[in-house]
């Protein structure tokens, strides 16, 4: 079966492609932030934007070489997104115990159209704040 592309140059869900998403690499450096605790700063971002239910937020995504890995604690929590695959989460690690939590997923299992994903961390943007040099 063919799949029905309906906007160029964008990855469309094979069962429903009016959920799709598409990728960007803006030539801009781009920080990830809580506080005074710098997580990730990037000149190899990608920015995905992603149709499905409604239009979302354009998300940041940090290449996981460019994020401070030590800050963050892997949690058990684990989603499924049918356009981008399975997802594990982290929550912040501050001083003795104490966690910022959700504050950041990663695709570790894309599907094959998404694997695009694989490698790259994302940020909760009600948690850390991301901006770019242009901001």
């Amino acid at each position: 079966m063919q799949q029905i592309t309906l906007v160029k140059n964008a990855i469309h869900r094979p069962d429903e492609p009016r959920h799709f998403m598409q990728f960007a690499y803006p030539d801009t450096t781009f920080t990830a932030s809580v506080g005074r605790i710098e997580l990730a700063r990037t000149t190899n971002a990608l920015v995905l934007s992603e149709v499905g239910y409604s239009i979302y937020e354009p998300v940041v995504y940090f290449p996981c070489t460019d994020v401070h890995t030590e800050q963050l604690e892997k949690i058990e929590k684990t989603t499924f997104c049918p356009l981008k695959g399975d997802t594990e989460y982290f929550n912040l690690r501050v001083g003795a115990g104490n966690h910022d939590k959700e504050i950041a997923w990663r695709y570790d299992r894309p599907l094959s159209f998404a694997q695009t994903l694989l490698n790259y961390i994302g940020f909760d943007k009600n948690k850390v704040h991301v901006e770019n040099s242009r901001s």
